[in-house]
Formats: C-alpha cells, sequence, structure tokens
C-alpha cells in the first residue's frame, strides 16, 4: 500500500487496539513512537500484520540495546504481578516522575529507577544524567499504557451498569436503605477520578514523549495527530505560549469510535476504505497541503480556508458509515487546526531534518471521542 498522508501520532506508544484503530482511515502510514525495540527472536505477528501492510511505521528514537530484556522484564512485572509489590511500583514510579524537579531532585528519581533495576542507588555524573532521563521517560509511558488498559477496561465493566439498572438497584433497597452503603454510590466516585486524573496524566506522557522523541530525527509526517483532546491541549498550549495567533478549525471528519475485529479483517477493512475514498481524500490532502504552505492568510476567510471544505465532511460521513456503520461502530471525530505562522516540529524544539521542509502553518489533528 502506497502511503497516502504520512502522520504521527501523540503521546499513545501502543496503537495496536480498538479505539486507536479508526486513525488509520486518515493517518496512512501511521508512526508512533516504540520506547523499546522488539525482540528480534520473538515476533510479534499482530503488530506485523499492520506494519507489513504499510499501514503503520514504528518509530524507535533510542533503542535500550543491552538492557532491552532487563526493561521488558521489569514491565511485565510490574503489569502482571498482582501483589503488593507490584502495586507499590506503579504508585512509587508514577509519583516520581509527576513531581517536579525542585522538588524530587536527580538523586532521588535516581534512587527510585536504580531500585527498580536492581542496582545501588548513587547519584549519577552529569554525563549519565540524559541516560536517567530516558530511562524515567520509558517508564513513565510504558506504566501509564498499564494503568490505561486498567482504566479502559473498567470503564467497560461500569457501562454495564447503566442508569436503569442503577435505579432500578436504588428502588430495592427501600427508603430505609443506608445511602453510604450504596454501592453505585462508590462507582461513580470512581469515574470522577478517572476522569479528573487524566488531563495530568497526559502532561506527563507528553513530556516523556518529547523526551525520547528527541534522541532521532523525527519520522517524514505531513499531519499530527493528538489521541485525544487533552493530547491537543499540550501542543495548543506551547502555541499558545510563543504566538499572539489563534488555533484556526478547519475540518472535521466523521470517524469510528472503534474498529473491533482480529488483526487481519481490520487491516482488510482499513484497506477497502482507503480504497474507496481515495478520490475525497486526495482532494482533502491537496487542500491541506495547499493550507499549510500558504505564504499568508486572509483574516476574513477562516471560516473558508478549505476550498472545497463545504462539501467533505458529509462526502466523507456516507463512506465511513458505508464501511463502519454507527450502530456498530460508534462515532467519534478527526478535528483539524490550523496554527498559523508556525511549525510544529520547530515549535517543540526538535532540530531540523533532511526529510519533509518545514510549513508555513502547522497543522493538527485531534482524535475527539
Amino acid at each position: 500500500m502506497k502511503p497516502i498522508y504520512p502522520s504521527l501520532i501523540f503521546p499513545d506508544t501502543d496503537i495496536f487496539n480498538y479505539r486507536q484503530f479508526p486513525l488509520l482511515l486518515f493517518g496512512c502510514p501511521l508512526y508512533y513512537l516504540q520506547p523499546v525495540e522488539p525482540d528480534p527472536d520473538t515476533p510479534d505477528n499482530d503488530r506485523d500484520i499492520f506494519i507489513d501492510s504499510g499501514l503503520c511505521r514504528a518509530h524507535i528514537p533510542a533503542p535500550l540495546e543491552d538492557d532491552r530484556q532487563r526493561f521488558t522484564r521489569l514491565i511485565h512485572d510490574i503489569g502482571e504481578r498482582k501483589d503488593d509489590y507490584a502495586a507499590q511500583l506503579s504508585a512509587l514510579t508514577m509519583a516520581a516522575m509527576s513531581s517536579k524537579r525542585d522538588k524530587f531532585g536527580t538523586e532521588q528519581r535516581y534512587q527510585i529507577i536504580s531500585s527498580l533495576l536492581g542496582k545501588t542507588a548513587a547519584a549519577p555524573a552529569k554525563e549519565n544524567d540524559k541516560q536517567l532521563n530516558l530511562w524515567q521517560a520509558r517508564l513513565v509511558l510504558a506504566i501509564s499504557e498499564i494503568l490505561k488498559k486498567e482504566k479502559e477496561d473498567l470503564h467497560q465493566e461500569l457501562q454495564l451498569l447503566d442508569a436503569q439498572e442503577m435505579e432500578m438497584y436504588r428502588s430495592l433497597q427501600g427508603e430505609t436503605g443506608a445511602e453510604e452503603t450504596d454501592p453505585f454510590r462508590e462507582l461513580e466516585r470512581i469515574k470522577a477520578d478517572l476522569e479528573e486524573a487524566r488531563p495530568r496524566e497526559v502532561k506527563m506522557r507528553f513530556r516523556s514523549w518529547l523526551t525520547l522523541m528527541k534522541n532521532a530525527p523525527l519520522p517524514d509526517a505531513a499531519l499530527w495527530i493528538a489521541s485525544s483532546p487533552e493530547a491537543g491541549d499540550e501542543l495548543f498550549n506551547e502555541f499558545e505560549k510563543g504566538s499572539d495567533e489563534l488555533s484556526v478549525p478547519i475540518l472535521e471528519l466523521s470517524m469510528p469510535e472503534r474498529i473491533e475485529a482480529g488483526p487481519t479483517h481490520v487491516v482488510s477493512q482499513v484497506s477497502s476504505f482507503l480504497k474507496d475514498s481515495a478520490p475525497i481524500r486526495t482532494k482533502i490532502i491537496s487542500d491541506l497541503d495547499s493550507l499549510i504552505n500558504a505564504p499568508a492568510l486572509s483574516s476574513d476567510s477562516a471560516d473558508n480556508l478549505l476550498p472545497s471544505g463545504g462539501n467533505y465532511p458529509a462526502q466523507w460521513a456516507e463512506l465511513v458509515e458505508d464501511h463502519f456503520p454507527v450502530g456498530s461502530h460508534g462515532r467519534s471525530a478527526l478535528t483539524f487546526y490550523l496554527l498559523p505562522n508556525c511549525d510544529i516540529a520547530s515549535l517543540l524544539g526538535f532540530e531540523p531534518t533532511t526529510g519533509r521542509s518545514p510549513t508555513v502553518h502547522g497543522l493538527l489533528a485531534v482524535f475527539k471521542r
């Protein structure tokens, strides 16, 4: 499959799940950060199907090499072991990585990482500080993926208890039932806590993602894709710090909320959609490329920056419905924003590369469920 519109997703590092597959419908090939290189002796057949098809490309800016096995064994223990040791490791590591440097110095951070790796704790020399930061970033990203999976599983379980079931249960308790013993009140509290923690987590993941990504040239991607509105906010915040201009929403495309199937079937479904949507996607891409390289933007044209933008959403939505009916796949949206006079790579401090030339304006797509 020939590249359609090379894209880079952030800050997620595990894109091989039903909630991320919809992004393959536009951002193809989809580059993703892989914090640890794969084991050459243990191929991952499910992931290889997507990579071999040309839908995805792994980007490994800081391979672990000789330390790979030790790190993967550590993450496996944290994710799989259910004893107090593993639970404390997760909590301690996430708490440490979220603390500010002035409150949690390099020596203390090194002690935690050393304890995880079974080494003797000692303050690192300055030349080792970079390596410490890379270990820290990998731990944050790896543990974040573990926690994200646990949260998604919990959300699915909570959704089984809809409002009607909760109300029926409460009515069965009778008027004498003690309110504090209501188990659904606790579930509602858990839901609220999960949502409250998300922006803080995403900020930490975004910083860790940047730390690893800056160790190699960026992939040759035309589009940056934020995996959530919170992730998009991290980039918008950086943009607002250095610019007096505002980001401009220019296009919103309907997407499936999920694509649940085995790897081979997902690849087949996505490939079929890419084939049938090629004419409209070609027009959208052409307009986007013209827009981000336009030397000047008229302040009164914000509502009509894309020449053919008025017809895109309806045509695209029809194709999505044909391939991924709303009844079985749900709906989400991919919203495109223009960052006037801002090259995203330069904004985030990446070194110039010999690949794609800097654009006049930045282009960010935000996945909204």
